[in-house]
């Protein structure tokens, strides 16, 4: 059966290119013809947002997830769905590491049912780029720890160059306000932003700045303001408590007050400058809460579009290598 108009578009934008690698656990893999076939194929599939496609029939996807989720989560079954895979959810309360499998026989088990992508989000670092090399599935990091969170960085970047109309971040000032030290996001975020050729820039209280994040070629900033002047993308991060980031401030209340992205500390940007965040957002602690959705300068949800077209391009990629090449794996 011949494709339709759609993933005919798809197919030529394709043209025989393949990613890389062969899974996918930090934003460090992509090199810079991988992020242009990203780009390009995740544009093409927000063209087509209303459209199913048939690309990844027969094919199944696991999305292990061992920490709570909602945007990553629905946006990789979502996307799955899309694209004709087969999908199943599992958590850590409803699986087998309750009663005290490892994370690696309960990959190895999934694998064995022959799915082709595994998603995983862990709360320890690591977890998904050491399961990759034990299981056939290309593996997917969801979010590992405090370390990466690979898929954000790459809607993210997506979300800027669309708006800048660029292909890449040159003279552009990305200021990042927040909880630096647990955020696996920004691990990602600033790995391809110099990538972009980015001038980068962080604000955060002193406790929320890891040892030596400056050898990563930004600038920190302890004065918010100072930071957010001129700057063309202001980026939140979310306090987040429930990897300890309680214990490194007084209050969130003194947080917000001192650090919160207000109508006032925004208008210190360029004027078309773009607010965005990763989500979730805490209203009136990262940003206020008249900014979030309503204000044209937010980008939120513009994010969290991409993030769909991203994850089906990422699924497409790597479910259907078009090169032949098999991933090779060592078994334990």
């Amino acid at each position: 059966m011949a494709p339709d108009t759609a993933e005919k578009d798809l197919i030529d934008a394709r043209a025989g290119r393949d990613a890389s690698f062969f899974d996918l656990y930090s934003i460090d893999q992509a090199n810079d013809n991988d992020l242009a076939l990203i780009f390009d194929i995740s544009r093409r599939f927000r063209h087509h947002k209303t459209h199913k496609f048939a690309l990844n029939k027969g094919c199944s996807q696991v999305c292990a997830f061992f920490e709570a989720s909602t945007r990553t989560l629905a946006s990789f079954d979502l996307a799955a769905k899309n694209l004709s895979m087969d999908t199943n959810n599992i958590s850590s309360s409803g699986s087998s590491t309750k009663k005290g499998e490892s994370y690696l026989d309960t990959a190895e088990t999934l694998d064995s049912y022959n799915i082709k992508t595994l998603v995983v989000r862990s709360k320890e670092a690591g977890v998904a780029e050491f399961l990759s090399r034990h299981v056939n599935a290309a593996v997917i990091n969801a979010g590992d720890g405090w370390h990466e969170h690979p898929t954000q960085a790459l809607l993210d970047a997506l979300t800027m160059l669309d708006h800048f109309k660029t292909t890449n971040l040159a003279g552009k000032t990305i200021t990042i306000v927040g909880d630096i030290m647990h955020s696996r996001v920004f691990g990602s975020l600033v790995r391809i932003l110099k990538k972009l050729k980015a001038d980068i820039r962080v604000s955060a209280p002193e406790t929320f700045l890891p040892p030596f994040v400056e050898n990563f070629g930004l600038k920190t900033y302890y004065k918010v303001d100072e930071a957010l002047a001129g700057a063309d993308v202001v980026y939140a991060l979310r306090v987040q408590e429930e990897r300890g980031a309680h214990g490194f401030i007084p209050t969130l209340r003194e947080y917000s007050k001192m650090y919160g992205i207000s109508r006032k500390r925004l208008d210190l940007a360029n004027k078309n400058a773009i607010l965005m965040h990763p989500g979730p957002v805490r209203r009136d602690i990262d940003v206020h809460s008249a900014l979030v959705a309503v204000d044209d300068q937010s980008h939120i949800l513009r994010q969290v579009e991409n993030g769909m077209a991203v994850r089906k391009s990422l699924l497409w990629l790597l479910a259907n290598r078009l090169d032949g090449k098999v991933k090779e794996i060592k078994r334990k």
